[in-house]
């Protein structure tokens, strides 16, 4: 496993391997989640819950990928930390300081491997795999140094996780996802764009046509709300809300 995040409704893996064993992978995780939640009468959670694999077909699309998940709980949540994130493998990847810390599944009595696996019979966990605080620590079983090794060095990792939008847009379409892009983000790919097709530097300085050029590039291509786009392109929200009426309720 290369990179991973959990949040409180979904999950995202990338894992190295072929497809029999990606799916035998999400197969055994469900049927252990499924004995955890039907315990606490929610099995019906889990009986939903449906793999969805994508093919990493390239090194940009696997380095997109990577940023990807690191940056999902960022994106999905105010209070996260892209890289103290427990529940992640952001927090891994070119850091000095890692520490893993935990016991070795191997030094756990029967009965405390029973209750970290939730089952009395399939107690079979790896003996590198560290117990902390009664999980395993991402950094006994995520292949973080390989996934390091397919980024120069830490900085382009950085950046590819915090400025390629263009990247994390494709990765959210290839999901079947919207892209989560705040104001920052946007304004900076309008003045990207800005510099890119119009010769300018902002999109103060682009005549009226041009604003609603950039205007529709920014709503087909990277899905940003009306609010958004008025707030990043120099238009009015009416103006905004004339060109996209599908989307004028959206205050976002």
């Amino acid at each position: 496993m290369l990179a991973m995040a959990i949040m409180s409704n979904h999950l995202h893996f990338i894992l190295a391997g072929n497809r029999e064993e990606c799916l035998f992978f999400f197969e055994e995780l469900r049927s252990r989640l499924q004995k955890v939640f039907v315990r606490r009468g929610r099995g019906g959670i889990v009986s939903r819950m449906n793999p969805g694999l994508v093919t990493i077909s390239s090194l940009k699309q696997l380095r997109d990928e990577i940023a990807y998940v690191i940056r999902n709980p960022f994106v999905v949540r105010q209070d996260v930390n892209l890289f103290a994130y427990r529940w992640c493998s952001g927090y891994l990847y070119f850091n000095p300081l890692l520490s893993p810390k935990g016991v070795p599944a191997s030094d756990l009595t029967v009965r405390k491997l029973r209750a970290f696996t939730h089952s009395k019979t399939n107690t079979n966990v790896p003996k590198g795999i560290l117990i902390h605080d009664g999980i395993a620590d991402p950094a006994s079983f995520i292949d973080y140094k390989k996934a390091e090794s397919f980024f120069d060095n830490a900085r382009q990792f950085v950046m590819w996780v915090l400025k390629n939008v263009e990247g994390q847009v494709e990765t959210s379409a290839r999901h079947g996802e919207m892209p989560h892009l705040n104001d920052e983000e946007l304004f900076a790919l309008s003045r990207k764009l800005c510099r890119l097709l119009f010769k300018v530097n902002a999109p103060k300085e682009l005549p009226i046509e041009d604003k609603k050029r950039l205007a529709l590039k920014l709503k087909n291509e990277f899905k940003a709300s009306n609010a958004q786009i008025a707030r990043c392109s120099n238009l009015s929200l009416a103006d905004v809300n004339v060109l996209f009426p599908l989307s004028a309720g959206n205050k976002h």
